[in-house]
C-alpha cells in the first residue's frame, strides 16, 4: 500500500502548522511551500479541503494566514489520512460492487486485507500531530520556523 502525494502533502501542512501552534502564529501557504520545496498550487488545495473539514482555520487579508483550528494533540494522523485518502480498496474485490473475481465466494483474502487495513488505521489513530514530530526544535530549524517553546512530550 502507498499513500497518495495528496496525503503526504496534507500531513506535511498539518505538521508544519502544529509546529507553530503554541505561538498562535499564522502561516502562509507560500511559507509552507518554500519550507518543503513543493508546489504552492498543491498546498492550496490541501488547505482549502482541510479548512472545509474544520482542521485548518484561515484569516483573510493583508496580515492573514492559516493555523490549526484545534490543538495538534487533538488531531490524529489516522483522522488526517482518512480525510485525505479517497480510496482504501487494496484489491479489486474491496471496491464498491466487489469487482469481478471468480473465486470471491471462496476467498478469505478480502477479509484478511480488510482487517489489515483496519489495523493500519488503528495504529495511525494512536499518534497525534503533536506526537508525530519526535524533535520539534530540529523540525522547526529544518523548516525555517523560528523556534518557539514547545511543551515537553508526555510518555
Amino acid at each position: 500500500m502507498r499513500l497518495t502525494v495528496y496525503t503526504d502533502y496534507s500531513l506535511r501542512v498539518l505538521m508544519f502548522l502544529s509546529l507553530r501552534w503554541s505561538g498562535g502564529e499564522l502561516s502562509t501557504i507560500d511559507q509552507i511551500a518554500q519550507a518543503y520545496g513543493i508546489s504552492r498550487n498543491h498546498l492550496t488545495k490541501v488547505v482549502h479541503d482541510f479548512s472545509r473539514h474544520g482542521l485548518i482555520e484561515s484569516q483573510r487579508g493583508r496580515s492573514g494566514g492559516i493555523r490549526l483550528a484545534r490543538a495538534p494533540q487533538e488531531i490524529s494522523v489516522g483522522q488526517v489520512v482518512r480525510l485525505a485518502e479517497e480510496d482504501f480498496a487494496l484489491v479489486e474485490c474491496h471496491e464498491p460492487g466487489g469487482g469481478h473475481c471468480a473465486i470471491a465466494p471462496a476467498c478469505q483474502l478480502q477479509r484478511v486485507l480488510g482487517q489489515a487495513m483496519q489495523a493500519f488505521l488503528a495504529e495511525l489513530d494512536k499518534i497525534s500531530l503533536h506526537e508525530a514530530v519526535a524533535h520539534p526544535a530540529r523540525a522547526q530549524t529544518a523548516l525555517g520556523i523560528t523556534p518557539i517553546f514547545v511543551a515537553p512530550r508526555r510518555r
